[in-house]
């Protein structure tokens, strides 16, 4: 089973992200929200994505027990204003995600 909580901002409100686990999506997450979702024993890789920008990708190994994530914007304070930068360069560190 894996554990994601995506904090709260103001960037992507409103909006959900797809959750892909192993190049497939299982589910959404959205704003403030703790989602759980079983996983299959094993290696795996995951990553988040919203539109065409993404998250980092993280490979982790579940053997039965719970994995913890968590995930957010990195448009944060004053880094709103680079919207325009995150969606063209720097699409996929769009949104960040690491494991708890």
């Amino acid at each position: 089973m894996i554990r994601i909580t995506r904090d709260s901002g103001y960037a992507d409100r409103i909006r959900a992200y797809k959750i892909v686990l192993d190049g497939n999506v299982i589910g959404e997450i959205r704003n403030g929200e703790q989602l759980e979702l079983d996983v299959p024993p094993g290696k795996h890789k995951l990553h988040l994505k919203i539109d065409w920008c993404r998250s980092n990708f993280v490979d982790f190994e579940t053997n039965g027990n719970t994995v913890e994530f968590e995930c957010g914007s990195n448009l944060r304070g004053s880094k709103i204003f680079s919207s325009i930068i995150y969606v063209t360069f720097l699409r996929n560190k769009y949104i960040w995600l690491k494991k708890k």
